[in-house]
């Protein structure tokens, strides 16, 4: 086990990140667990960050670093690196998640990391995926407020279910009103943020909210 543990758990993935400069909008002052999931040691280490706890079997440039606390997968399993991590996280009791090394690399691994999102909130959770120009969040049967800060050009709701019912979208360019969506459907691909503070109400269903393109 790690010796420092807290509630916010920076998880590092294996996927290809030039830096992790944009990590200091989200960081904030709270005391984070850095949790690398194999290759993600190399982006944490390059970025100065301090690994608390490795996981990994070792496949994609991770490696175990001198005294830092790891565990080693098998390489074939039945889950990835970044669900052990994830797992493991809350485990030890995290329950805010930051996700990064996530998206760029294989578009499989992509996609199975966006929806990793839901698989943390039904374990109590509460997820942001993030890279230098996106952020990803997962909201189900309820209300999500942002503030516009960072600011970030666009906003998109990406309906999981078949259908999204009662969608209400405030403090945006396009706004609307206990709406249903359509998985499939692009109404709401790139909205525009037009107040200080937006708020998405989902009264039924799950979707993924993504913030693209920050200046």
């Amino acid at each position: 086990m790690a010796e420092k543990v807290s509630q916010y758990a920076l998880i590092v993935g294996a996927a290809p990140c030039a830096d992790l400069a944009f990590l200091r909008d989200h960081l904030g002052e709270n005391d984070w667990t850095v949790i690398c999931a194999d290759g993600g040691l190399n982006a944490a280490l390059s970025a100065g960050l301090k690994p608390d706890y490795l996981i990994g079997d070792w496949d994609s440039g991770g490696r175990p670093a001198g005294d830092v606390p790891c565990t080693t997968l098998p390489v074939e399993k039945d889950f990835t690196d970044l669900q052990a991590a994830a797992h493991w996280a809350l485990e030890q009791g995290c329950r805010e998640l930051l996700l990064c090394g996530c998206t760029g690399g294989r578009l499989d691994h992509t996609a199975s990391n966006l929806v990793l999102l839901e698989w943390i909130a039904r374990r109590g959770g509460n997820a942001v995926m993030a890279d230098s120009d996106n952020e990803v969040r997962f909201l189900e049967n309820g209300t999500l407020t942002l503030e516009d800060a960072p600011h970030y050009h666009y906003l998109s709701i990406i309906p999981l279910d078949k259908t999204v019912k009662g969608v209400t979208l405030r403090g945006v360019k396009y706004p609307l009103e206990g709406a249903d969506i359509t998985r499939g459907d692009t109404l709401t691909v790139s909205n525009e943020p037009a107040a200080p503070v937006m708020e998405i109400t989902v009264e039924q269903g799950a979707v993924l909210v993504i913030r693209s393109q920050r200046e």
